[in-house]
């Protein structure tokens, strides 16, 4: 063959085979279930997360915020099972295992909020609630020390997300700002009750909503709106120096970046999620190492529609519901097709196929 005619042929070739590659890094899941629509009208449902029964997985719970009502919980189905703290307007939720309090181990779900509820107009304010998961009942009581955990000077805050440390046992939430402020809480008992105190504060540059932290690799996420995505040491001796993981415009990462989540598998694999808003489609990322781009989720309608303008997401890989038997993708729905703002759910492995990780051995509960 002519050098010029074997040039052709292999450009051919490399570009064939780059477009094959292109059409692998995008997958298109169908929801399989999706919550009851919040109450509250226009911009209400924001962040998600689950909660996984110690004994019984199909009994693990959906939490979902509602920032202009109170905090839902769902059960797997995406039937509503309660509603705590209206009024309270939730903005972003998150849980933790295993937290020892009166003597017991409890897990404990927490919110930031921004307002009190009708009935406590005394104690209203912006903070952080907390509460205790009672796994039997499947009920959420709160436990927080006095109306909120105050934070950010008394400002409201956005994100939320919470941390236990395998290095030293100890638990902490991060909450961020509109402003680019992170802070992070280390948890106290008070008594009976649950409290925080400042540790450690970092500054962005401009808006921050979703967070996540690693418990087991140690690091903290944060979506900074218009630019990527930070990453931290979690602890609070790790400082306020980042390092920028995945920017906007890298791998079609659109503005706004908003919620973030942790997919855990054994071995400290798995993958970092992020809402990529802007053009409607989550990207993951490797958990370890550089956090090197994966793939791209586009959604599509199917029985359930399609979601749109999504702010937090959850994915969790254990098994729960018959429908979820390999993990569930959760995620905001910000133009939902029958209503309200919901949740949808997605089974895992309809995003997983053959390009990710599926591997349900991995127990939020077991390194605690």
């Amino acid at each position: 063959m002519k050098p010029m005619l074997f040039f052709l042929a292999m450009t051919a070739v490399f570009v064939s085979a780059g477009a094959r590659l292109a059409a692998q890094t995008v997958v298109q899941p169908e929801a399989r279930a999706q919550t009851a629509p919040v109450p509250h009208k226009k911009d209400a449902a924001d962040d998600p997360a689950v909660w996984i029964h110690p004994q019984k997985p199909e009994l693990s719970l959906i939490l979902g915020t509602d920032k202009q009502g109170g905090l839902h919980s769902y059960n797997m189905d995406g039937s509503e099972n309660e509603l705590v703290a209206d009024s309270s307007k939730p903005n972003n939720v998150d849980v933790l295992y295993g937290f020892r309090l009166n003597g017991r181990t409890v897990d404990l779900a927490m919110a930031s909020v921004r307002a009190g509820g009708k009935k406590e107009k005394s104690r209203s304010g912006k903070g952080v609630k907390v509460w205790a998961i009672d796994a039997a009942a499947r009920r959420l009581s709160e436990v927080t020390d006095g109306a909120t955990i105050r934070v950010l000077g008394g400002k409201e805050p956005m994100g939320l997300c919470a941390y236990h440390s395998l290095r030293t046992g100890r638990f902490y939430f991060f909450v961020t700002s509109d402003k680019g402020n992170v802070e992070q809480y280390e948890m106290k008992v008070v008594g009976d009750r649950v409290g925080g105190a400042l540790v450690r504060t970092i500054n962005l540059g401009s808006i921050a909503e979703g967070c996540v932290a690693d418990d087991e690799l140690g690091f903290l996420y944060v979506a900074e709106e218009t630019r990527g995505i930070w990453k931290f040491g979690a602890e609070p001796d790790a400082g306020g120096a980042g390092k920028i993981v995945a920017r906007v415009g890298e791998n079609g990462l659109t503005a706004d970046v908003e919620g973030l989540t942790i997919y855990y598998a054994t071995r400290g694999r798995g993958y970092l999620i992020a809402s990529s808003q802007g053009d409607n489609t989550f990207k993951v990322y490797e958990r370890g190492g550089e956090n090197r781009f994966v793939v791209t989720i586009d959604s599509k309608a199917g029985r359930v529609d399609d979601v749109s303008d999504t702010d937090g997401i959850a994915v969790t890989n254990s098994p729960t519901s018959r429908e979820f038997a390999k993990g569930v993708f959760i995620v905001q729905d910000g133009t939902n097709a029958g209503g309200n703002q919901n949740f949808k759910l997605y089974a895992w492995e309809d995003i997983a196929g053959t390009n990710l990780l599926i591997d349900t051995t991995w127990q939020p509960r077991a390194s605690r």
